[in-house]
């Protein structure tokens, strides 16, 4: 059977985009294995896919959301370095992109690949957590969001097929699926064993951003008063964070098989991505999530768990309680309604 080859960009900002996306590719390819797919996307979800044993081409980075201590910052910032990656991100995409070799498009949230598609007539289909961004406070935020999504919402009407996480708007191309979630590669016992998991051990980690570095502090912090005898820390920094360690705490940085970690610890903390969040939830782990203040998609995630930004300030407490906590049975979640749905969007553009 030929080869058929598609594009799959993935939007770096963080890393949730890029373990969803090696999920999907995985279950796609398991399907029908003639799918070959070359993975466009900035770092730091490059860097995931590339540890993934994935050929990418390098888009250029995209911006992380300006925050302070755990805050974000006004959102027009960001949108504003936003529209600037969106330019230089076509431009590149115009010059060095394969469209006549590549068939179709499956994009994980990066919108510039999308954009160039659709000016190529290539088919495209776009995964997105929600259709909309609520991160403004401010007045001059609110404008430049109102405008944005205004501008997005125009585009996302256009793609072949529109997959998101939460209600889907009623567009003829709009569906609602299920999280992905990568297949842990071996039981919980021989992950613990291979990780030296000895005693009860507690996982933090901050994603693929800065903004988590107030949760590895307070994290930090409430585990050093706590004292526990019968506990360890692992904090994971990923790529842009750097941790210091302390007695009973073990820093990591880049992990590219978290999602065994998860599987293996006893407690997650994080910051309430939704990458994360998935992961803990399929393994049976449990966590707290405590997201930055004004990420509305964070907050939104840790508020549908019972936590909130201001529940940082009750670190040992949640630590204690999340100990004592039941854990569940691990269960698939690798997205078949999603793999289902793009499958369809490939075969009804005649490519297998």
């Amino acid at each position: 059977m030929d080869p058929v080859p598609g594009y799959f960009a993935v939007h770096g900002q963080g890393l949730g985009h890029a373990s969803r996306a090696i999920a999907l590719v995985r279950g796609l390819q398991e399907k029908a294995p003639e799918l070959e797919f070359l993975f466009l996307a900035g770092s730091p979800a490059l860097d995931l896919l590339v540890a993934s044993g994935f050929d990418v081409m390098p888009l250029p980075p995209v911006p992380d959301w300006p925050a302070e201590r755990g805050r974000l910052r006004p959102a027009w910032r960001w949108y504003v370095e936003y529209a600037r990656y969106l330019r230089v991100a076509r431009r590149f995409l115009r010059k060095d992109a394969d469209w006549s070799h590549y068939r179709f498009l499956i994009s994980e949230g990066e919108l510039a690949s999308v954009l160039e598609a659709r000016r190529r007539g290539t088919p495209a289909a776009l995964i997105v957590n929600s259709v909309r961004r609520d991160f403004a406070r401010d007045g001059v935020s609110r404008l430049a969001e109102r405008a944005a999504n205004a501008w997005t919402a125009r585009r996302l009407r256009k793609v072949d097929l529109l997959l998101t996480f939460e209600p889907a708007p009623a567009w003829p191309n709009a569906r609602r699926t299920d999280p992905a979630v990568r297949p842990f590669s071996r039981s919980r016992d021989q992950l613990r064993d291979d990780f030296f998991f000895r005693k009860k051990t507690i996982l933090v980690t901050a994603g693929g951003t800065a903004i988590g570095e107030f949760l590895l502090d307070a994290a930090v912090r409430a585990f050093r008063e706590l004292d526990l005898a019968d506990a360890s820390m692992v904090l994971v920094s990923g790529p842009k964070l750097k941790a210091s360690p302390a007695p009973g705490v073990y820093t990591y940085g880049f992990i590219p098989n978290l999602h065994d970690m998860v599987l293996a610890a006893d407690l997650v903390i994080t910051t309430a991505g939704r990458g994360t969040v998935s992961e803990a939830l399929a393994a049976g782990t449990p966590l707290i999530a405590i997201p930055p203040q004004g990420h509305a998609e964070q907050e939104a995630t840790a508020r549908s768990l019972g936590f909130r930004h201001e529940d940082v300030g009750r670190m040992k407490e949640l630590i204690l309680e999340g100990l004592a906590v039941e854990r569940g049975e691990p269960r698939s979640s690798q997205g078949g309604t999603a793999i289902g749905m793009l499958l369809d969007f490939v075969r009804a553009e005649g490519k297998i």
